[in-house]
């Protein structure tokens, strides 16, 4: 299977898994980011930029998991682009979408994937979030 059709499979699949959160579950999402995981978020609407580790981004998902608890939300991932960086490698972007009863936030994400003892793990993200519409 070409490094597209495995890493596409699992980016559609992280975007099933943020729905997820409003059935209250992170644990699977969890798995998929490598213990050398470093990611930024930027949102310019504030200006702020937040720093994450491994284990705070699975935190954050914890977190998100709980506060989306049976909340009427949906997350639309869409324009996915993959460049392999090697065989073992890529870079992965897309936009986001998120629904939350009527508001409406896009945002742009760039992450590296790297195949770890046979599966893939994400090892960088970078994502701008747009403001609520």
């Amino acid at each position: 299977m070409s490094i597209e059709s495995e890493l596409s499979s699992q980016i559609y699949r992280l975007g099933e898994l943020h729905n997820d959160f409003r059935n209250g579950e992170f644990e699977e999402m969890n798995t998929l980011y490598s213990d050398e995981f470093q990611g930024i978020l930027y949102m310019p609407s504030t200006g702020t930029m937040e720093m994450y580790n491994a284990e705070q981004i699975k935190k954050g998902n914890e977190d998100a998991a709980r506060y989306y608890k049976g909340k009427n939300i949906k997350f639309i991932f869409s324009g996915l682009k993959i460049l392999p960086q090697s065989e073992d490698q890529a870079a992965v972007s897309y936009e986001v979408t998120h629904l939350n009863d009527t508001k409406i936030v896009r945002a742009i994400s760039l992450e590296v994937w790297k195949r770890v003892d046979d599966k893939w793990r994400m090892i960088r993200w970078y994502e701008e979030k747009g403001e609520v519409l």
